[in-house]
């Protein structure tokens, strides 16, 4: 599990005493640093795992958001930083995404239903690049969340992009090559 608040010692200005600091992200996504006013480690340290307890029980941590929810969330923060065709595909993968998963909470996304995801869009008829880069438009996404905070981590960060067979290369015969260039010298 990610640490959320960490302990640190800085020295004083004389460089012979110290104090600890807590260092964690408030429910705004603010960076936060509290100066704990001694060197006591132990006392630091239960200090440590009481800010951690709080931030892990929800009194400042992820608020809870359905899927749905999340989408336009998210799409609205991005606002015009994205083209509008983007837009329209990550809006695309995602209902595709709550369609096969439900619409369940943000934080309880995982690996499994980017699995499941993964395999019902090939299951569908979708082409491996198709699926690939549907994938590729969920994961941005929830790379957006864990950026701004509404995530520990990307839950499907690790699931592997369906590989698409290469495209076959057409070789014009001599004689193929030879009536397109009388073409093109009678245009």
């Amino acid at each position: 599990m990610r640490e959320l608040v960490r302990l640190r010692a800085r020295p004083s200005r004389d460089g012979k005493t110290f104090m600890y600091l807590l260092d964690y992200v408030d429910e705004n996504g603010k960076s936060k640093r509290i100066s704990l006013g001694h060197s006591d480690r132990r006392k630091a340290g239960r200090q440590r795992e009481q800010k951690e307890r709080e931030l892990r029980i929800g009194l400042f941590g992820p608020e809870s958001i359905r899927l749905s929810d999340f989408l336009e969330d998210s799409l609205l923060r991005t606002g015009g930083q994205i083209r509008e065709s983007t837009r329209l595909e990550y809006r695309s993968a995602m209902e595709h995404f709550i369609n096969v998963v439900g619409d369940i909470d943000l934080q309880k996304v995982g690996h499994k239903h980017g699995e499941l995801f993964r395999q019902v869009c090939l299951d569908q008829g979708n082409s491996p690049a198709t699926v690939a880069k549907k994938l590729r438009h969920i994961k941005r996404l929830f790379q957006l969340a864990v950026d701004r905070k509404q995530l520990d981590e990307n839950p499907v960060r690790q699931v592997k992009l369906s590989r698409s067979p290469g495209k076959k290369m057409v070789t014009f015969s001599h004689e193929q090559c030879e009536r397109i260039l009388r073409a093109a010298q009678n245009c």
